[in-house]
């Protein structure tokens, strides 16, 4: 069948408008609106598998295959810190402990680390990084250099980090002690963690989002030192220290490696809440500041004694109020094999529990992590005149737990097909209008959820209105064909910028799309005898309406209180 291929790339400007432009000459679009519920491959959230790398001073060999397209990469150091024992040498009868050596990394152990980054985006991956001096991570104490080795060793680290943000998620601070989780370590003090984090902060850019262990190691990265009465989020204190430290509040955020494990998080919040940082202080702050910072960890079983709350059901609330994004598919896999054995008691949208036999908790918890973008409602021109104006006004909603992390770009897509003279030859069209930094997906924000007394209150669904305006161009002496009254399919893409990378996925079911890495948001026809900027008034449709908004369970306001509310989550209440 012969064919004609016409691609043409349009560079025009596009901008937000103000909704009473749009009050005119749009039809609501025949689209698919309701969640096809498929688990998507955004793979800048979701469950990470973690990976270590070792460097060494020489000789050291770069992770060539990285095992997911979410990686934990976990880049230890030790053998340039004199405090960490990397074996025993038994040669000769004698026990003689073999340690690393307190020095400058080496070239080849940065370049090392330069071209693990290389792989991960030559796979198509995302990492979230961490770099401590830990053999191995095998847990070993004590293997923190001198405080001078661990502020060098960040200056060296910087400029790598800072050349490869496209591909990492987040920068878990890890530096200090076992695992890089700030603990078990006679060298750790706040002061010193404040130090390093902060010198990593000034030296690497505002793309970089860095991560300490706790809701207290953070605080003092930020300025506050008494925590109990001053990091409170509506407090003057707070506030004071908010409008110093501006941008910078909401790119310090925090790993939880204890997450869910107790009512503290195995200490991860503080249980006398005068002196520390406790979890509804902790929450409220993550909620506010972190935004579009990455937060996530590791979810553990619950210690005798505690509260039960690792459940897929308590996540459901707290999940959205943290903005959780990452989670370990791996640690802990007792908890997380639990997971895939449950069924889903909750009622989200359109995973409601109580409808699909098939829904586990595991799924629930992968679907939902980070962003989860939905097409509600999608209306267009109802015809490109002789300006070339395209108007559309889509309503998307962001059921995921959290937001975007980094700047993506965006841009709408023009494609269509027709026969041509003989009835085996077909032409085809297909251009692509870049979109402006305006047209934000960071802002596509997800539900918010509000504390009022004992109750919670929903003050935001999700639903997000985007508007463009968007000018396409002639298609006048742009094509040998006549397109004029041809149906031509509009598509949504949101890319990141390394052109590598592959497109966000919208979780609308994606089996009609025509082209890759886009959402349909319906159809428009050209036809340059009319003026598409002046208002018309609409033809009458013969379009379908929308598939029915699936709307959550009393969606404007949900009570739940005190106890009762881990209760009806599949908590129990244990006394010690």
């Amino acid at each position: 069948m012969a064919r004609i291929h016409i691609r043409l790339l349009f560079i025009i400007g596009v901008a937000l408008l103000q909704t009473p432009l749009f009050a005119a000459g749009l039809v609501k679009q025949d689209i698919d609106t309701t969640d096809a519920m498929a688990t998507l491959e955004n793979f800048d959230r979701g469950f990470y598998t973690p990976q270590v790398l070792h460097l060494k001073p020489s000789g050291g060999k770069a992770i060539e295959k990285p095992w997911a397209k979410l990686l934990h990469l976990r880049a230890e150091i030790s053998e340039f810190s004199s405090n960490a024992w990397l074996s025993i040498d038994t040669t000769g009868g004698k026990r003689d402990t073999v340690r690393g050596v307190s020095q400058d990394l080496t070239e080849d152990a940065l370049n090392v680390l330069q071209t693990t980054f290389d792989n991960i985006r030559a796979n198509n991956g995302f990492a979230i990084v961490r770099i401590c001096y830990d053999p191995w991570y095998n847990g070993r104490s004590n293997v923190t250099p001198e405080h001078k080795w661990v502020m060098r060793h960040v200056e060296q680290l910087a400029p790598v980090l800072s050349k490869n943000t496209d591909v990492i998620v987040a920068l878990e601070m890890g530096m200090h002690g076992a695992y890089g989780e700030m603990h078990s370590d006679t060298n750790i003090t706040y002061d010193r963690i404040a130090e390093a984090t902060n010198l990593m902060l000034r030296n690497t850019p505002p793309e970089l989002k860095i991560l300490t262990r706790t809701g207290n190691y953070s605080a003092k990265v930020l300025g506050f030192d008494n925590w109990g009465v001053d990091f409170h989020i509506d407090g003057d204190k707070f506030k004071e220290i908010a409008k110093a430290k501006g941008d910078t509040m909401y790119r310090v955020g925090m790993f939880n490696d204890g997450y869910l494990g107790t009512q503290y998080d195995y200490g991860t919040w503080g249980a006398d809440c005068a002196t520390s940082i406790c979890r509804e202080e902790g929450v409220a702050w993550l909620e506010k500041y972190g935004i579009n910072t990455p937060y996530g960890g590791e979810a553990l079983t619950t210690a005798g004694g505690y509260e039960v709350i690792n459940t897929p059901e308590f996540l459901s609330y707290e999940g959205f109020r943290t903005h959780t994004s990452y989670l370990n598919v791996q640690w802990n896999n007792n908890l997380i094999d639990g997971w895939k054995k449950s069924q889903f008691e909750g009622k989200d949208f359109e995973y409601d529990g109580s409808k699909i036999d098939s829904l586990t908790g595991f799924k629930y918890v992968n679907d939902h992590l980070g962003y989860r973008f939905v097409l509600r409602e999608s209306w267009l021109s109802d015809t490109v005149g002789s300006d070339g104006i395209l108007r559309v006004k889509l309503r998307i909603q962001n059921v995921g737990f959290g937001n975007l992390t980094h700047k993506v770009k965006a841009s709408l897509v023009v494609n269509g097909i027709q026969q041509v003279g003989m009835l085996d030859t077909l032409a085809y069209i297909y251009y692509e209008v870049p979109l402006p930094d305006s047209i934000d997906f960071m802002k596509v924000h997800s539900r918010k959820i509000e504390i009022k007394g004992a109750d919670t209150v929903m003050t935001f669904d999700g639903n997000n209105e985007v508007l463009i305006e968007a000018k396409l161009g002639s298609l006048k002496n742009q094509s040998p064909e006549d397109w004029t009254g041809i149906p031509l399919e509009v598509y949504l893409k949101v890319c990141n910028d390394d052109p590598v990378k592959e497109c966000i996925h919208f979780a609308n079911d994606e089996s009609r799309n025509r082209i890759s890495n886009g959402v349909f948001i319906g159809k428009v026809v050209f036809d340059e005898s009319v003026v598409s900027i002046n208002p018309r008034p609409l033809q009458p449709s013969n379009q379908k309406q929308s598939a029915p908004f699936v709307q959550r369970a009393r969606n404007s306001v949900i009570v739940r209180d005190g106890e009762k509310r881990y209760k009806a989550n599949g908590a129990k209440i244990l006394k010690k």
